[in-house]
């Protein structure tokens, strides 16, 4: 017959003069109202917390008396009366289980220390998504550190660390516009050196103010490294000493102060982004606030990644070990899922604390989902073939082992075969279920914004660049088909094409020559080149009666400049004048992302909308313009007038306007196409207001290709144009 548990506990402890290792740190903490103790593990840089009674019990293993001994002499000092020798049994097989006892420890910690250090190498080298590299143990460094700046970790510190943020603030304030102007250039190829140059010096700053503070307060800094996550090179320091922190605001305190350094730098950046001309240190400088502020917002605050925003939500929360818990409450709300409602009684929520873990787990758990596809997905649009298989090898590292436990856990909670068969069917619901919302198409909205005009107000461009000579019409002036409207001069190609003819006659000639001498190979030879030269003639000639622009059709001749444009240089595809037709038209800007579904619906209906009036009638799109430009063709959609179209400082300054207008120097941040919607009759819209042209798309796709678009184009920006 087999002994009782706590039978078997009991004599296994019979005896014992059990005794802590040596280098165990302890610290009393309070956590949710109740006061804890948390155990260091020096060696193995691990933390564990227990209560007060468990801490008191084991302070006294010092290897001198037996567990019967120990327990005699807590019950008659009053510390607890109720120890029994099965409890002691217990934490003792705790305390063995994590590598205290010294009993232990002399024999199987270097080898437990050496084995973890090579798993954890192996899945650090299984997982080329996440790479970490230890560079050294920088404790020494960061002693001399902390002393030398002692003077400036204290208010006084502080203090200054707010002037200078309240300066930068100050600085940036009556330039916003600017900057958020410059901003539109982040992702240019030419800034992406200083991109990483700013990047870099953040993140060894960032990682150096966990280790100053964390010194500061006398805890040791063991390691620092690098981490390169989807090769993005990240820097850590190895600042888990503070956690055995008695006070949570020293432990929020060195959590936070890589963000006040990074705050710090962006700050002084903002100061000389302000004072300093258009150049290599005018681009640092922006790159440093943009980085140093709203980047380490979104990724090291952002408390759903184990970064400093987890910590300080943690220890603010006073809830130790957040996302082990939450993580845990996961799996038990998995459980009860595909197990039933006996795994769901552990599931439902009791009181403040398991609510606020079970909201972290399904938020955290959400996230982690959106990074990994996002990764994965990245990985795989820009490594191509080998990201694919980089991607599976990650997906193993990351998904392999917390699917292994949650297989155990479920195998023990399901116990008898006739329950997989529901455990089954509930798994094939819900994988058809994601694979309906993630794989089957379905069709979505697609609108851009426009100002109402007059029908067919076709823009005629110049496609050969000139000066205006001579302007025919004036703004409102109706013509007929063929009418001239534009007369441009181009010296350059008049000459050309003078040129062009001379070597056509000189090129004749030479024909002519040979045939006189009846050499028939050279005649062929010279007759040859002669009709290419005849093609060259005819494509120039036609070229510079471009420069006339008629009127494709009867029409109106629209535009408010027409008698300033005399002198005034137009670029080869410049708007030079709009000429419209009866009726109404709703012109519009759209996106480079959605112009393949504009294209693809031309001939269909759409809904048009005007801001504040909801639904205002329908459209149908019939013309899209082949080529985006960034040119501003309708101020009143830009943000300086209200619009939603951001702007930009424009690179090449427009030049030789006669009448100052308020987007001179701005350009689109982003290319636009230009795209016409014919109104129907009756929509009761007017000539210059803004509408909403939306439409469903006519190609459904799903969320998974929506993704994969996404971040192709998001990619794109990084991605060198192939020569």
């Amino acid at each position: 017959m087999t002994p009782p548990a706590e039978n078997r506990s009991v004599r296994e402890i019979d005896g014992l003069r059990p005794r802590l290792r040596e280098g165990l740190r302890f610290s009393i903490q309070e956590h949710g109202g109740r006061r804890v103790c948390v155990i260091e593990d020096r060696a193995a840089s691990r933390f564990h917390r227990v209560g007060l009674e468990e801490f008191r019990f084991l302070r006294s293993l010092d290897g001198t008396r037996t567990v019967a001994m120990l327990l005699a002499q807590l019950a008659r000092a009053g510390e607890r009366e109720t120890w029994s020798e099965a409890e002691a049994a217990q934490i003792l097989r705790w305390a063995r289980d994590q590598h205290l006892l010294a009993v232990d420890s002399n024999r199987a910690t270097p080898d437990r220390e050496h084995t973890e250090r090579a798993l954890k190498a192996a899945a650090t080298w299984l997982n080329p998504l996440t790479i970490k590299i230890p560079l050294g143990r920088p404790d020494r460094f960061f002693t001399r550190a902390a002393a030398l700046l002692h003077p400036l970790l204290g208010w006084g510190g502080f203090a200054l660390w707010l002037i200078v943020l309240l300066a930068g603030a100050a600085q940036l304030a009556p330039e916003w516009g600017r900057f958020t102007a410059d901003a539109s250039g982040l992702l240019a190829r030419d800034n992406w050196l200083w991109l990483a140059l700013a990047w870099t010096g953040l993140k060894v700053a960032h990682e150096f103010g966990h280790g100053l503070i964390c010194k500061h307060f006398g805890a040791a800094v063991r390691e620092v490294g690098a981490i390169f996550v989807l090769f993005v090179p990240m820097g850590y320091v190895d600042a888990t000493a503070s956690i055995g922190f008695a006070s949570k605001w020293r432990r929020i305190a060195v959590s936070c102060a890589g963000m006040a350094v990074e705050f710090f730098l962006a700050g002084l950046a903002a100061v000389v982004w302000a004072h300093s001309e258009p150049g290599t240190v005018h681009t640092i400088a922006h790159n440093v606030v943009i980085t140093g502020t709203m980047v380490t917002l979104l990724f090291n605050a952002n408390p759903l990644m184990r970064f400093d925003g987890y910590f300080i939500l943690s220890d603010l929360l006073e809830l130790p070990n957040l996302a082990t818990r939450g993580r845990q409450w996961m799996q038990r709300a998995w459980m009860a899922v595909l197990a039933g409602s006996r795994a769901g009684r552990t599931v439902r929520p009791r009181g403040r604390e398991e609510w606020l873990i079970a909201a972290y787990g399904a938020a955290s758990w959400v996230w982690q989902v959106l990074v990994l596809a996002g990764l994965l997905m990245g990985a795989s649009v820009l490594l191509r073939g080998g990201g694919l298989a980089l991607a599976a090898v990650a997906a193993i590292a990351w998904l392999a082992l917390p699917l292994a436990r949650f297989g155990t856990a479920l195998a023990t909670e399901v116990g008898h075969a006739g329950r997989w068969l529901k455990v089954a069917a509930r798994l094939a619901v819900l994988a058809g279920a994601t694979a309906a919302v993630v794989l089957v198409p379905w069709e979505r909205s697609v609108s851009a914004p426009g100002i109402v005009e007059m029908a067919e107000a076709l823009p005629l461009r110049a496609d050969c660049p000139g000066f205006v000579e001579t302007v025919r019409v004036r703004d409102g002036q109706e013509v007929a088909a063929g009418d001239l409207l534009v007369s441009l001069r181009n010296d350059e190609a008049a000459a050309q094409l003078t040129r062009a003819r001379l070597d056509l006659m000189q090129q004749e000639l030479r024909a002519r020559l040979a045939y006189t001498r009846e050499d028939v190979a050279a005649f062929q030879s010279e007759e040859a080149k002669a009709e290419s030269l005849r093609r060259t003639v005819a494509e120039k000639s036609t070229y510079l009666k471009t420069l006339e622009i008629r009127a494709p059709f009867a029409g109106r001749v629209t535009n408010r400049r027409l008698a300033n444009l005399s002198g005034t240089w137009f670029s080869a595809g410049q708007e030079v004048l709009r000429i419209g037709q009866a009726g109404a038209d709703v012109k519009l800007a759209v996106s480079e992302g959605d112009a393949a579904w504009f294209r693809g619906s031309l001939g269909k209906a759409a809904e048009v909308r005007v801001d504040g009036r909801g639904a205002a009638g329908r459209a149908t799109l019939i013309r899209m313009e082949g080529r985006a430009t960034r040119e501003i063709t309708e101020p009143a959609l830009t943000a300086i007038a209200g619009g939603p179209l951001p702007l930009r400082r424009a690179e090449e300054p427009e030049t030789a306007k006669r009448e100052p207008a308020p987007t001179e120097g701005y350009e689109l941040a982003e290319p636009r196409f230009t795209a016409t919607a014919r109104l129907a009759e009756g929509a009761g819209l007017f000539a210059g207001e803004t509408a909403w042209v939306r439409f469903k798309a006519v190609r459904p796709m799903s969320l998974w290709l929506q993704m994969d678009t996404q971040v192709r184009r998001w990619l794109g920006k990084f991605t060198p144009v192939e020569s």
